[in-house]
């Protein structure tokens, strides 16, 4: 018995794509209702998808709290980077420059710990951060630092940050009844029950009938399944960084605060464990971001390194806390 259906690839389709596929297949059965000749089955499978549709909606409306976390990491690692510049500066051998580190690390000393503050009371301490350092007593010792970058990415975290907390706080009015799993489920089996009916109906007679329902259900088919294969070729694209290079950490001071440092992260590496000269080197927030463990109190610090982006992949390294 011959089939005139392709097989989609289902099970690997994105939520986005289950959703997109579900929704032009929906379209075709109706328009070729006549054919199917099954109104039930089509009106049943129309019923799923739209409530699959409504979840898909609902559920992009509930990344916001995901993307809320997410910008909140970015903002605390930023906030990490220009406060390890200003203490870098605090031995550095020009009296301007040093006094300069000075003056704003005592201004970041007024509000603790901000990367570890709730979320709340850290959004209200950026934001007068931001405006201190931006106000005529700060932007000379900001410029001569080359802090601007810094304050501006940290700034616009902070407002994206803002903007996801306000569109989250309807995330759970009108929740599904049903998890987008069930969901998802159900409207796959609502549109088993047409393309078995279809091919059955092709194999007793006739099968010139169903072949214009069979194109173009062929056709949004391969079209999604090159999207699957498409998707996963971008993911296995990904540079690995877990061979790269890690400048040498030299030993840091205890200060009875966490101490978090940026560390130089490098492609590739000599043969020896140098560094080549025409490596490329990652950036820090839009290529990898950075974990600590053990980084208070005097001893060895573990610094975990995740590549993100184009990256994937981490490095583990250390670095000593003197006493």
């Amino acid at each position: 018995m011959s089939k005139i259906l392709e097989i989609p690839d289902i099970y690997h389709y994105s939520i986005a794509e289950h959703a997109g596929f579900h929704k032009q297949c929906s379209d075709l059965c109706t328009r070729h209702d006549a054919i199917i000749d099954a109104q039930e089955l089509v009106k049943h499978y129309t019923e799923k998808v739209n409530q699959e549709d409504y979840i898909y909606k609902w559920m992009r409306r509930k990344e916001h709290t995901e993307k809320k976390a997410e910008t909140d990491h970015q903002r605390d690692n930023t906030y990490v980077g220009l406060t390890a510049i200003v203490r870098a500066n605090l031995r550095h051998f020009d009296p301007a420059m040093l006094n300069a580190a000075n003056r704003i690390h005592k201004l970041l000393g007024n509000y603790g710990n901000v990367a570890q503050a709730h979320y709340d009371a850290e959004t209200v301490a950026i934001d007068s951060i931001v405006a201190h350092l931006q106000s005529s007593s700060y932007i000379e010792d900001v410029r001569l630092l080359g802090l601007m970058p810094w304050i501006d990415r940290l700034n616009d975290l902070n407002a994206q940050f803002k903007q996801y907390v306000q569109e989250t706080i309807q995330e759970e009015i009108n929740k599904p009844e049903i998890s987008a799993k069930e969901s998802r489920r159900q409207t796959d089996e609502a549109l088993r029950k047409i393309t078995v009916r279809i091919e059955a109906l092709a194999n007793l007679g006739a099968p010139d009938r169903y072949m214009p329902f069979a194109r173009e259900y062929n056709e949004i088919v391969e079209h999604y399944n090159q999207l699957v294969h498409e998707h996963y070729g971008r993911i296995h694209a990904r540079t690995d960084i877990s061979t790269a290079y890690v400048a040498p950490i030299p030993a840091q001071p205890f200060t009875g605060k966490p101490v978090c440092v940026i560390p130089e992260v490098k492609l590739t590496k000599k043969a020896g464990g140098g560094m080549d000269e025409a490596a490329a080197e990652l950036v820090f927030t839009q290529d990898f971001t950075v974990s600590y463990k053990n980084n208070i109190s005097p001893g060895t610090a573990t610094l975990a390194i995740q590549g993100i982006g184009k990256y994937k992949g981490e490095i583990v390294t250390t670095f000593n806390i003197n006493p």
